[in-house]
């Protein structure tokens, strides 16, 4: 068994997407991440790279197992195939950069017609 992911690192490394268990996508490169190896670039096609967004819906589909994310009210499409069903799934954001704000917001059952303008927070960031 392959030992968690760090929560910490001396020097610049993509945390998320360390281990078998950590899907994430590293905004400054555009890069997957799983097993602590990069899966390839997102989002694919026209546009790329994108440059770093100031929202990002991260989009879980518990029953088809996949996750993608949503920029500026536009989704790009999916992400991971092949996440775990029947377990928890444990939503986690790394950031490296000084005087970022992050907000976890929990969307229960969104419909797959997801309109993000309608859920915007004007909540205080987590301290």
């Amino acid at each position: 068994m392959q030992p968690p992911s760090p929560w910490t690192t001396p020097r610049y490394k993509a945390l998320v997407g360390g281990d078998s268990c950590s899907w994430g996508w590293e905004l400054s490169t555009n890069q997957l991440w799983h097993s602590g190896k990069e899966v390839g670039p997102y989002p694919t096609g026209p546009g790329r790279p994108l440059e770093v967004p100031g929202h990002v819906l991260v989009v879980v589909d518990a029953d088809a197992g996949t996750l993608g994310y949503a920029v500026d009210e536009f989704y790009l499409g999916v992400a991971f195939e092949g996440l775990p069903k029947g377990v928890e799934l444990f939503p986690t954001i790394s950031c490296v950069w000084g005087g970022a704000r992050i907000y976890l917001r929990y969307i229960n059952g969104a419909s797959r017609m997801y309109d993000p303008r309608k859920h915007e927070t004007k909540e205080r960031p987590l301290h």
